[in-house]
């Protein structure tokens, strides 16, 4: 939480156009605290965090955004992903995709047809 303090308090001191001393001051605190905070040197309290954007004119929001689930398919195949062969694909036309879409369609009806030809044994 350190680094976002430390950009939170320092993007709103300077929107302010107030230097350290400035805000340490309406914050009731000294420069330096205002300035080992915004080099990221320890983690405020959240009281303190309020305090010194408060006294920038500032107010923190914070929201929670559940995580949605990831899914399963997905998750069990996302390693085996061919990244090389998804940027080959997306220099297509989307005519080329479609047209390549239907070819692998026509093979598989091809396999579907000499599987089952296999099993009949002829």
């Amino acid at each position: 939480m350190n680094t976002i303090a430390a950009a939170l308090v320092r993007h709103a001191r300077t929107r302010s156009g107030l230097t350290q001393r400035e805000l340490a001051a309406r914050a009731g605190t000294t420069q330096s605290v205002v300035g080992r905070l915004e080099a990221g040197v320890g983690s405020p309290r959240l009281d303190t965090l309020e305090r010194l954007l408060g006294a920038a004119g500032f107010r923190a929001k914070v929201e929670l955004e559940p995580i949605p689930p990831e899914d399963s398919v997905i998750a069990a195949f996302k390693n085996d992903i061919d990244r090389t062969l998804l940027r080959q694909n997306l220099t297509k036309t989307p005519e080329q995709r479609v047209r390549s879409l239907q070819a692998l369609e026509r093979l598989m009806a091809e396999a579907r047809r000499a599987g089952r030809a296999a099993r009949r044994g002829g």
